[in-house]
């Protein structure tokens, strides 16, 4: 090994000066001509004779072959109407059966998941209250007059729920308890 070359001494320190390689020269712009589409000769379709069906087959025997076509039916005659004579008055349509109405499903609750269910929605609703008493007295963006809004609503759909699925009244509660937060958040 040669540790003492010059060459080897300086490797580290010496740098070499990076040559910027040029663009490639852009290609001349050459008008391009479509190709010509090829053109191809088909065969022929073979020709098959002309024969005669026979009314004694039930369907074709060769393939190519159809069955004949149906025999031509005349319509019907159509009853003579007099010029005198009155027109049929319409005939009545029935009346629709009346609407059965669809069963309704319920979750079943004990009366302790009744309670904490109850709990819950009072709850979400006094907080829900609470925070749309604390804004309203405010000037409020239309945006956040939208979120007061929904609030509202979604307190009278939960109260409206209540008196039948206490799950739907308690994910109301629960939506207007949020949305009530935010828009506190939102105004402070």
């Amino acid at each position: 090994m040669t540790l003492g070359t010059p060459s080897c001494a300086l490797w580290p320190f010496h740098k070499r000066k990076a040559t910027p390689v040029p663009p490639p020269a852009p290609a001349p712009a050459a008008p391009v001509a479509p190709p010509k589409p090829r053109e191809v000769t088909l065969p022929a379709p073979p020709r098959l004779p002309a024969t005669e069906p026979d009314i004694g087959q039930t369907g074709p025997s060769l393939p190519g072959e159809s069955l004949p076509p149906p025999p031509h039916r005349r319509p019907k005659p159509r009853p003579h109407e007099d010029a005198d004579a009155q027109p049929a008055a319409p005939e009545p349509e029935p009346e629709p059966p009346a609407a059965v109405p669809l069963p309704q499903f319920e979750q079943i609750l004990s009366p302790e998941q009744k309670q904490a269910y109850t709990q819950e929605i009072d709850r979400n609703i006094a907080d829900a209250q609470k925070a749309v008493s604390a804004v309203e007295g405010r000037r409020l963006s239309g945006e956040q007059a939208t979120y007061l809004a929904r609030v509202r609503a979604f307190i009278e759909q939960a109260n409206e729920a209540r008196k039948a699925d206490l799950f739907r009244a308690r994910n109301l509660a629960e939506r207007a308890k949020v949305l009530a937060e935010d828009l506190v958040r939102s105004v402070q």
